[in-house]
């Protein structure tokens, strides 16, 4: 060995080990970057944020844009959002029609994007719209609308957008209750896909308090049933934030 290595490598830079250490620990290190690529975690694994949900039920602590909420483990998508950090987005998910969490058993339902789909994906974002939905609609959408609205059976008046609008192939929907002015003025609206989309989906959102903000995406089979899965995603909200004044 010292006779065939003696001639690639001076007597000076001896000891001869250097150089099958450095040929093996380059081969070490390869063989780690490649495992990393191909098997190991990727960096939405590393950040939390891919998809790891769990059937825990105890609550977790999550603080969005300054407002705190006690969500039940088994409503979060990702390791984030039970991290107990303050964060900018959490992101939650139940089945209709009941707000059913997450459960091994469930799994399947839980990853369908069908068109008949159960799933319903619910974000806390931080920040604030300052206008109350019947403002937003005039303001936001009313000017790209094209025609009448017609009022449907189960109380929602629905809109088409012009071709041309940065809504395009997209409809909305805004409910009709009786009630005070205030409640008239948050009634909810829909913004959703045309049913020639291949799964259409509706969302919609609400402010939380004065910092945060949380909207809900469903797939539109089930926009019938809105006065029902907007009441259950209210009332689970404020149950989260009643929850967390609570807790130590």
């Amino acid at each position: 060995m010292k006779r065939l290595l003696s001639r690639a490598i001076p007597e000076h830079e001896w000891p001869v080990w250097s150089l099958p250490l450095i040929v093996l620990l380059g081969f070490f290190l390869s063989g780690v970057v490649v495992y990393f690529v191909y098997f190991g975690p990727g960096l939405r694994d590393l950040q939390g944020v891919s998809y790891s949900p769990t059937q825990d039920p105890a609550r977790v602590r999550v603080e969005v844009g300054g407002t705190l909420f006690a969500v039940p483990a088994h409503f979060t998508r990702n390791r984030q959002t039970r991290s107990r950090r303050e964060l900018s987005h959490a992101e939650l998910h139940a089945l209709l029609p009941d707000l059913q969490p997450w459960q091994p058993d469930l799994a399947k339902a839980f990853s369908r994007s069908d068109k008949d789909a159960s799933l319903i994906v619910i974000n806390l974002r931080a920040g604030k719209r300052n206008f109350p939905e019947a403002r937003v609609f005039e303001a936001l959408y009313k000017p790209y609308l094209k025609g009448a609205g017609a009022v449907r059976k189960d109380g929602l008046q629905g809109f088409n957008f012009q071709p041309n609008s940065p809504y395009a192939n997209k409809q909305i929907f805004r409910a009709l209750p009786a009630g005070s002015k205030e409640e008239r003025e948050k009634a909810p609206l829909f913004i959703c896909d045309t049913k020639q989309h291949p799964s259409p989906s509706c969302e919609s959102r609400f402010d939380i308090g004065n910092t945060a903000q949380a909207s809900f995406v469903f797939k539109r089979t089930h926009l019938s049933d809105w006065e029902n899965i907007d009441t259950r995603i209210k009332d689970m909200i404020r149950s989260a934030r009643a929850s967390a004044r609570t807790q130590n």
